[in-house]
């Protein structure tokens, strides 16, 4: 991800996984248009998880960002998370040490740490298939929340073990 990041020319980023494509045609024009329209630093959707058939499996909805909100467990679902090419130069790339939660931690440090403005587009942009690294079985998540641990402590999440124990629970609600 950093060294695509180094090659991109655009002046937005975002990642969009092997197996993870857009919802719609409209997508990109939605995410340029949200810059364009708020003057924000970083753009958030919503996603659906989908089995090998493309039935929706899971719902992951964002809903509005607040600071509080992060010491909940909250993010959003990192391929939905566009931002502003420049933020990577000012405030860092891809924490390599934080294996699986690498793109929560990059969240941490732009929204918690820094404050970076960003606007939520209520509506599903991205179609994900079930399965993946971080969830492939039990000890892949014991890892994952370990590294989740790392960084919210290195990002002065208020109450991390908390924090842990409440981040996986929030995503029980994606199912129904």
């Amino acid at each position: 991800m950093n060294k695509g990041i180094k090659l991109a020319t655009g002046d937005v980023v975002g990642m969009l996984n092997a197996d993870d494509f857009f919802a719609d045609d409209t997508v990109l024009d939605n995410i340029a248009e949200a810059f364009k329209k708020n003057n924000v630093d970083i753009v958030y959707a919503d996603l659906d998880y989908i089995n090998a058939s493309g039935k929706v499996i899971r719902k992951w909805r964002s809903g509005q960002y607040t600071t509080k909100s992060l010491n909940f467990g909250w993010m959003p679902p990192h391929p939905t998370f566009y931002c502003k090419r420049n933020l990577f130069e000012k405030f860092g790339f891809y924490g390599l040490n934080y294996g699986t939660a690498a793109d929560y931690e990059l969240m941490l440090r732009f929204l918690y740490i820094n404050k970076l403005s960003a606007f939520y587009i209520e509506k599903v942009i991205i179609k994900m298939k079930i399965g993946g690294k971080s969830n492939k079985n039990f000890s892949s998540r014991v890892k994952g929340l370990l590294f989740d641990l790392k960084a919210m402590r290195t990002n002065g999440i208020s109450f991390p073990i908390i924090t842990i124990i409440v981040k996986p629970l929030r995503k029980l609600i994606q199912y129904f």
